[in-house]
């Protein structure tokens, strides 16, 4: 036991190195809702059929029909604070290969308390971030559609910067998500799915200088429902995600041609390295 816990530590903190944290911002817009969802793994985007399509894919809003609402709320932490949850409310509209909807998200992320330069108590504060997207989808045949989303999303970290800052701690951006959705069988069983999320200019506080990119993800995923019948359906799915956004290693700040860890930009990937010589040192 004491072998496969040690193991089990060493492999995660490889894969700590082999994948760094990227270096986008408002990655909050990346928690998927709902408990279909979940309960899948996540793996959404070759499906869309409800009221969460507006989020994994809006081409899907072009196959329902009726209108649909999904209300979800999550307390984030609750066995540590009772102030910090995620809300999302979707609803679609959706007639004769058209479709229309959209959702909101928001995260309170609690309470804070405020000091000044010396530590003296200035009060609380909250913080929170909320998103607004609409979405669109329409039949490009009888079995293909296509979808966009547009987002406005507000974050606020605090109400005033440090001392000798002059920006601001809080940002409102725009992205938008372009999705795609084909079905195919003698049922219309099967379908792929495709969207890439967020795509929008990057996203600065305080300082416009140090902005990072928007939460870019490109999603692919299949969907096939093997087995039907009057009581019992079997069914399955698969998602693949790709965050289109370096991570800090890779980042080159000062434009010399040398990126984060002193290593050419024409070497192998920093964090890979990394991960080479934790496992020789293990050795």
């Amino acid at each position: 036991m004491k072998v496969l816990v040690n193991s089990i530590i060493v492999l995660n903190f490889m894969f700590s190195y082999l994948f760094c944290v990227s270096e986008a911002g408002a990655v909050w817009l990346l928690i998927n809702p709902g408990a279909a969802a979940q309960g899948t793994g996540e793996a959404q985007v070759a499906r869309a059929n409800d009221a969460y399509a507006s989020y994994y894919n809006p081409a899907g809003l072009a196959f329902l029909n009726g209108n649909n609402v999904a209300l979800q709320h999550v307390n984030w932490l609750p066995n540590l604070v009772s102030d910090i949850f995620y809300d999302f409310i979707g609803f679609t509209s959706s007639l004769n290969g058209t479709g229309f909807g959209g959702h909101l998200i928001y995260i309170n992320l609690g309470e804070q308390q405020m000091t000044d330069e010396n530590n003296q108590d200035l009060g609380k504060f909250k913080s929170f971030d909320i998103c607004l997207t609409g979405s669109y989808g329409t039949k490009i045949s009888s079995s293909t559609a296509v979808g966009f989303n547009f987002k406005i999303y507000h974050q606020k970290l605090a109400p005033d910067g440090a001392v000798g800052e002059y920006g601001h701690p809080y940002s409102t951006d725009v992205a938008f998500d372009i999705g795609f959705l084909k079905k195919f069988g003698k049922s219309s069983q099967h379908s792929f799915g495709f969207i890439v999320q967020n795509i929008g200019p990057p996203i600065d506080f305080i300082d416009a200088e140090q902005a990072d990119p928007a939460p870019t993800n490109m999603k692919m995923g299949f969907y096939t429902r093997l087995y039907k019948d009057d009581y019992n359906s079997l069914h399955l799915m698969f998602d693949a995600n790709k965050l289109l956004v370096s991570t800090y290693t890779e980042m080159d700040w000062d434009g010399d041609g040398i990126i984060g860890n002193g290593f050419s930009e024409d070497e192998n990937d920093a964090c890979a390295l990394a991960a080479s010589n934790l496992s020789d040192h293990d050795d």
